[in-house]
């Protein structure tokens, strides 16, 4: 099923984008680690079965793990990644089959139970149905969303819920020309305001360097992450300030500004105005 997703993608795309090999763990060579620096490796495990391996395929099993740059790891196919010794930090789509040995053997697993997961360069899906639009997530990576949206319609798969979006997101997200990097790293800010997360953090929950997304964001967008990150942060405050009656240290908490002194700062400087005059113009608005 996958390996013809990946076939048709190539249809769709008009160019050979993808090549596809299945192969079983116990063949892989590992003698030339380098061969798989280049590789997306799907280990592809059922609902039913805890996918283990034994000691002589370890090795075999890190150098697929280590060098890959994206890992995809399906149904019991996540207890490999413990196995390797790489579950650290990463958190993962577990069928509720496995839960309760995923968490005995200190598997992360992620409260809401999502069907589908992207940490950084791993991948999880609960089961072989759910790689299917985690798979159409890593093609949009690769070639853009128009072209997974056109994959997506081909195959006659309902198109995802698109989450909202504040006006200063949408307006980045087009400048960028719907780049999914940077959809990817506004979802995060958006989902990061009341503690806001370092720029190399936010890298690393991407799977890319701390250059490669200052540099894509000021390619794209005109501006660097820390900048769109903090307006993002102000149009927040800014919108609970005038569309609320939350007090002010609470608004600060929520925009994890800190201070009132840091708020206001930044306020005036991208509004003009300090919080206590956009909430004053805000209630005058109202009473009228």
């Amino acid at each position: 099923m996958l390996a013809d997703l990946f076939r048709t993608a190539n249809e769709i795309l008009g160019a050979h984008a993808y090549r596809v090999s299945v192969h079983r763990l116990a063949a892989q060579p590992c003698a030339d680690p380098r061969r798989w620096t280049r590789r997306t490796v799907i280990l592809l495990g059922d609902i039913r079965t805890r996918w283990s391996v034994a000691d002589p395929l370890l090795p075999v099993l890190r150098v697929l793990l280590a060098q890959a740059p994206r890992r995809v790891l399906v149904g019991g196919a996540v207890f490999l990644l413990r196995d390797a010794g790489l579950a650290r930090n990463c958190a993962l789509a577990i069928h509720s089959n496995f839960c309760a040995a995923a968490a005995e053997e200190g598997l992360e697993g992620l409260p809401d139970a999502p069907l589908f997961h992207s940490d950084g360069p791993v991948s999880s899906a609960v089961s072989g149905f759910a790689a299917v639009p985690l798979m159409l997530d890593l093609i949009a990576e690769d070639h853009g969303q128009v072209s997974a949206d056109a994959l997506r319609a081909y195959l006659g798969l309902p198109a995802p819920q698109s989450q909202p979006r504040s006006r200063l997101s949408l307006g980045l997200l087009q400048r960028a020309r719907g780049d999914r990097l940077i959809e990817r790293t506004l979802t995060l800010m958006q989902e990061h305001i009341e503690e806001p997360l370092r720029i190399g953090d936010l890298a690393g929950m991407l799977g890319v360097s701390t250059r490669k997304l200052q540099r894509q964001f000021l390619d794209l967008t005109g501006e660097g992450p820390l900048a769109a990150y903090r307006a993002l942060r102000i149009e927040r405050a800014q919108q609970l300030l005038e569309q609320t009656n939350l007090p002010l240290t609470e608004i600060i908490a929520a925009t994890g500004f800190g201070t009132h002194s840091n708020l206001a700062r930044w306020m005036r400087k991208e509004t003009g105005a300090s919080p206590h005059i956009l909430r004053q113009r805000a209630l005058s608005g109202r009473a009228a």
